[in-house]
């Protein structure tokens, strides 16, 4: 099965812009928690990381990877835990995924560490 993880900070942020990219076979997962919690920490993080566990999930697609967090290590571990399960991580802003022809797209994986590093720049300039 498919589905979209969204996360928004704050209650008064908006999802509309992540939700308009939904697929129609696509199970929504949106969290409302600062991107500095770890992905496993999350409500919705955890509620996907038990399907996933229990073999329901196997692709997940996101709008940006800093909706996965802002903290480097964080995404880094969630992105190996994905790849580890034979998860496929879409992020729909880059048009990578993580996983190609049944294997680990390093690519992707390049991409996404700069995209991380971003992240949490961004993340450590909102604080400043």
């Amino acid at each position: 099965m498919k589905a979209r993880y969204n996360r928004i900070s704050t209650p008064n942020q908006n999802l509309e812009r992540q939700i308009a990219k939904q697929n129609p076979d696509e199970v929504l997962f949106n969290d409302v928690v600062s991107g500095s919690v770890a992905f496993a920490e999350r409500k919705k993080g955890m509620e996907l990381i038990n399907l996933i566990e229990s073999g329901v999930i196997d692709f997940i697609s996101v709008s940006s990877v800093d909706r996965l967090g802002r903290g480097l290590n964080d995404i880094i571990t969630t992105l190996t835990y994905f790849n580890s399960k034979g998860v496929t991580l879409r992020v729909d802003n880059l048009g990578l995924e993580s996983i190609t022809l049944g294997k680990v797209n390093p690519t992707f994986n390049l991409i996404i560490s700069v995209m991380a590093n971003v992240a949490q720049m961004e993340r450590e300039t909102l604080l400043e």
